[in-house]
């Protein structure tokens, strides 16, 4: 049985594994090789690694709730016998995703102090393609970090502190250039709109983490007592 509107999270096992690959590929590598115009094939493979990182779909297969990566071709099979603890993130008081996924946080926040470091010893007067990569990851990753260690129900400091980090990257921008052209303006605007994006998908959906002895799950879906639902009543008629 397919369950509606799920889609698991690269946030362990192989998955997050990938993710490791896909950043490695995509950001760190490509600055320490010394011909960086040879590159681009390896740098596409990040991406697609990345893609597949992330969840298709669920659904119910006999006594197990299966999960679906790497374009549904990788399954992961979650007995139900093995399911510990169900738990809605968003109706929390407290809850956060950084509570259940420390390294995760720990990945993004590496990610974040590299950008920053490069950005930092990156000589001023460069054309500016090469400081909107590291501002964009710093910017991008900062808003992830927050997202994952703010409590749910205290969303609008999420809100309050995306829309600041447009300040930041015209600061930083400024910094390195000395001046803001119209092409920064139309790429300081485009920041803002995929970070509402990025913001509306964040909180459109509900978490859920399955426990089991060795690992954490983490799902989002669009009703979360409609997947508990779903997973009681198979699972009382197995």
């Amino acid at each position: 049985m397919k369950l509606e509107n799920v889609r698991p999270m690269n946030f362990s096992g192989i998955p997050f594994a990938l993710v490791v690959v896909a950043f490695s590929l995509i950001v760190i590598l490509p600055k320490a090789v010394t011909m960086p115009e040879r590159y681009w094939p390896l740098w596409i493979l990040g991406w697609v690694i990345l893609f597949a990182s992330w969840g298709t779909g669920a659904e119910i297969e006999g006594d197990s709730i299966v999960l679906k990566y790497v374009f549904g071709k990788l399954k992961i099979r979650i007995p139900f016998s093995e399911i510990e603890e169900i738990t809605t993130l968003n109706k929390l008081q407290k809850g956060t995703i950084a509570k259940y996924f420390k390294w995760e946080i720990f990945l993004f926040t590496i990610f974040v102090i590299y950008a920053l470091f490069d950005l930092i010893i990156l000589p001023r007067g460069l054309l500016r393609g090469y400081y909107f990569g590291d501002i964009g990851l710093i910017i991008f990753g900062l808003f992830y970090i927050s997202v994952f260690t703010v409590p749910f129900s205290k969303k609008w400091i999420i809100v309050i502190f995306t829309y600041s980090l447009i300040p930041l990257e015209v600061f930083i921008l400024h910094l390195k250039t000395g001046n803001i052209t119209a092409d920064d303006v139309f790429v300081l605007i485009s920041t803002a709109f995929v970070l509402t994006v990025a913001l509306w998908e964040a909180y459109s959906v509900e978490y859920v983490v399955i426990r089991t002895p060795k690992k954490l799950y983490l799902l989002t879906t669009k009703s979360a007592d409609e997947i508990i639902k779903a997973l009681l009543k198979v699972a009382q008629n197995v």
